[in-house]
């Protein structure tokens, strides 16, 4: 029997879903987008042919990888299809109760993998290998339907989690969307404080406030869809404040909150479960010159070491660390060939 899928929106994640899917077997696999994009995602092999709206809902499987102010939309659109869908959309609830409202063969999905990149150019076939992909059924989901969507997931490697769509969004209020309010706070009070501040900040602030460079369309998207969860987290995480705040001066107190807080981090499980199961940091100095921090991802991108997250560790005006989170098991190969191209390199921790 022929399997047929259709992606509406082929950016990273989408374009990655179809290289995939292509190695996990499926025929014919379809886009919908911008005509530039879809002319990119095809010459790449993420998908065959460009499609529309009106086709798509002829295939055996829909995944909606559109902003996610725009998957509502495309739900109602998509209005009626016998075709199996699911998204990507980092919230839930909403979605998942637009879908049940027009009787949808849905089951949502939000997988726990990215990219500091963008775009379908950067899309991998593995960038899901190992992840935690949450699924969100509800207890009108088709059985058949779930088990579709789980083996659709495992099929790229990636570990499916069953989790109530409520639940799912307050959990990513928590860790994921509040650090990012929270970075923005922190960085307005340091500006605020006085416009040298930021210049003066260590290694922990720039740790603490490096979301806060995110893409300022894409969140601000993201929290307004998940504005319910994100104010019981919010209210949540002001009452810890205003609890620490009137500790500050007891110092057994505030050992005591730190002595917490360490057992809470260390006991942290990941939700991005990599190849080794560990993460660990490599820092590069490098000089302030054009080019120097292409040198070392193109370096990394040649030797098939995935870059997790990276970011840079001022000294001061003319030199500076770069800093790249790998997977444990690439480290020591990533620094060897750092040094064999004249770059000096540590493994942090």
């Amino acid at each position: 029997m022929t399997r047929s899928l259709g992606i509406i929106g082929v950016g990273l994640i989408g374009g990655s879903i179809g290289l995939a899917a292509r190695e996990s077997g499926w025929d014919e696999i379809v886009g919908v987008d911008a005509p530039e994009v879809l002319e990119e995602a095809s010459s790449l092999g993420a998908i065959d042919r460009a499609s529309t709206l009106k086709e798509i809902r002829g295939v055996n499987l829909v995944v909606l990888a559109a902003p996610i102010s725009k998957i509502k939309e495309l739900l109602s659109e998509l209005s009626p299809t016998d075709a199996l869908i699911t998204d990507v959309a980092s919230t839930k609830t909403a979605i998942v109760g637009e879908a049940e409202s027009h009787e949808l063969r849905f089951v949502g999905g939000h997988p726990m993998a990215g990219s500091q990149l963008a775009g379908v150019s950067n899309a991998k076939a593995d960038l899901f290998r190992g992840a935690r992909y949450f699924l969100t059924p509800t207890e009108n989901t088709d059985p058949d339907a779930y088990r579709e969507i789980s083996a659709f997931v495992r099929d790229f490697g990636a570990m499916p989690t069953a989790v109530e769509p409520e639940k799912h969004d307050l959990l990513m209020a928590a860790v994921s969307h509040l650090p990012h309010l929270m970075a923005a706070a922190l960085l307005k009070v340091a500006a605020d404080i006085s416009p040298e501040a930021l210049s003066f900040a260590g290694s922990s602030f720039r740790d603490l406030t490096r979301v806060g460079s995110s893409n300022p369309e894409l969140w601000s998207d993201i929290l307004a869809e998940n504005a319910p969860a994100l104010g019981e987290a919010l209210g949540a995480f002001a009452g810890a404040m205003a609890q620490l705040g009137s500790e500050v001066q007891d110092k057994q107190s505030m050992a005591k909150r730190f002595d917490d807080a360490r057992e809470a981090y260390d006991a942290l499980g990941g939700i991005l479960i990599e190849r080794s199961g560990e993460n660990l940091d490599l820092a590069i100095p490098v000089e302030n010159r054009p080019g120097v921090f292409s040198e070392v991802t193109t370096l990394m991108g040649s030797n098939t070491i995935n870059i997790l997250d990276l970011y840079v560790r001022h000294s001061n005006t003319e030199r500076a660390a770069l800093v790249l989170t790998l997977d444990a098991g690439d480290a020591e190969k990533a620094r060897k060939l750092l040094r064999d191209t004249g770059f000096r390199a540590e493994i942090l921790g």
